[in-house]
């Protein structure tokens, strides 16, 4: 069964809500060590925490410009005692990667930090720390650090951080937007929604699963100028009949998309050993959850023969026992989010490339459950939605479903290994999840 945790501590289309990508420009001296030089600091968050950072200063021994890439991680502040303080959070570099300048230089990644702004709940930049060598040497902001919006992402600016052969600039500035063709303005996007937001136990969860998939959707198809089909199944309608008579009644152009998405309870096909669960599709509290099963290998089957040019299944259910149902409440801490439009090249590359694609994918392994919150509806769900949307943006350059489904493998499993229970000194509880793919 789906697991159910609440979160609480703490061309251009803009972005679509539920999703928050901040893109910061920090510049910094350290007061604690002898070194005069300003750091220049483009960072990136994603919403679940993860990120980069590009840093860019003077190198005074070698008298050379050095550009350096990190990766980056939030956690959450811990006293001496160890004991977690909800108000301060900070971002972790790791993997220092020279991009420019002397490829031996040591660079001793920062931290950045991040505190609680009560009055809005966003964490704002705070101050700046690198454990060094000598111990750990404390900066201070050149200025006040901005939050950057696409405006701001000048090539002037850019060029600061990334050179003119890299993904990034190539994406914002010697990519060629092109229309769509009459062709493909005839493209329909078919939208199966499935929901079962009438469970006590999910329901909640399964209704911001159905409504903020369908925005996005609708976003989309309204962001590339196609038609927009959208068929809902939940509440009263939530039943095998109905999904299956969606299913069947679909009928697809060779160049139409069809998504199928699903949000409810999930079970393993213990009998014909498969990897894919089945939906839960009993209704009715006195009909029998087996019964009612359909597993999501024969809708993506079924949906495949059907011939679109592409075609996109995917199930947020849990993919083991009947009887699991276990509840936590845990939080994620928001930063203010950048306003960041879409590329019609990156929707149109995954969309509309020339070579169909079918692609299955479900939340969890076999044997796991798929876990969610009353904030965000599903992990996995939330996920998908976030690095979806992260590749339409300008700052990739034709994107792959290869690359986007592995962050969205990547970046649930991290989510839901690092959930955070919400009461003070309870015990962390954490549960393995792990998506399952395949692209035909």
């Amino acid at each position: 069964m789906k697991v159910k945790i609440f979160i609480i501590i703490a061309g251009i289309c803009f972005c679509t809500a539920g999703h928050a990508q901040s893109l910061y420009s920090i510049k910094y001296q350290y007061t604690t060590i002898e070194d005069n030089t300003t750091y220049n600091v483009f960072l990136v968050r994603e919403d679940d925490g993860s990120g980069f950072y590009r840093v860019s200063f003077y190198d005074h021994e070698t008298k050379s410009k050095i550009i350096v890439e990190l990766d980056m991680q939030e956690q959450l502040f811990k006293d001496k005692d160890g004991n977690e303080d909800p108000t301060k959070i900070f971002f972790k570099g790791s993997n220092p990667r020279i991009i420019a300048g002397d490829k031996n230089y040591h660079y001793y990644p920062e931290r950045f930090w991040f505190k609680l702004d009560e009055v809005t709940n966003f964490y704002e930049p705070w101050g700046v720390t690198s454990p060094d060598e000598a111990g750990t040497a404390h900066g201070k902001f050149v200025g006040t650090p901005g939050l950057l919006d696409q405006e701001d992402l000048t090539e002037t600016y850019i060029s600061q951080f990334f050179l003119k052969d890299e993904e990034i600039y190539q994406a914002l500035f010697a990519t060629t937007e092109r229309s769509l063709t009459p062709e493909q303005k005839r493209t329909t996007l078919h939208l199966i929604i499935v929901a079962n937001t009438e469970d006590d136990k999910i329901g909640n969860t399964c209704m911001l699963d159905k409504d903020r998939t369908k925005k996005m959707y609708k976003d989309l198809a309204g962001f590339m100028g196609i038609s927009f089909n959208p068929k809902e199944i939940y509440g009263e309608t939530y039943s095998k009949e109905n999904v299956q008579k969606a299913v069947m009644d679909l009928y697809p152009g060779s160049q139409d998309i069809v998504v199928f998405y699903y949000s409810g309870h999930g079970f393993s096909d213990t009998d014909a050993g498969r990897k894919f669960p089945n939906m839960a599709l009993s209704g009715k509290s006195y009909e029998e959850a087996k019964a009612n099963g359909w597993n999501i290998e024969d809708v993506f089957n079924i949906i495949k023969r059907k011939g679109a040019r592409l075609n996109l299944v995917i199930s947020d259910c849990c993919n083991n026992s009947l009887d699991d149902n276990p509840i936590i409440t845990c939080d994620i801490p928001k930063t203010r989010s950048s306003e960041l439009g879409w590329s019609l090249e990156n929707c149109k590359t995954l969309f509309m490339n020339a070579t169909p694609r079918s692609i299955l994918i479900t939340a969890a392994q076999k044997g796991e459950m798929s876990s969610g919150n009353g904030i965000v509806g599903g992990y996995f769900t939330n996920e998908f939605r976030s690095n979806l949307i992260t590749y339409f943006k300008p700052l990739h350059h034709y994107p792959t479903w290869i690359g986007v489904l592995g962050e969205v493998k990547t970046s649930t499993i991290e989510k839901a290994d690092n959930a955070r229970c919400s009461k003070p000194g309870e015990e962390l509880k954490t549960y393995k999840q792990h998506p399952v793919y395949v692209v035909q």
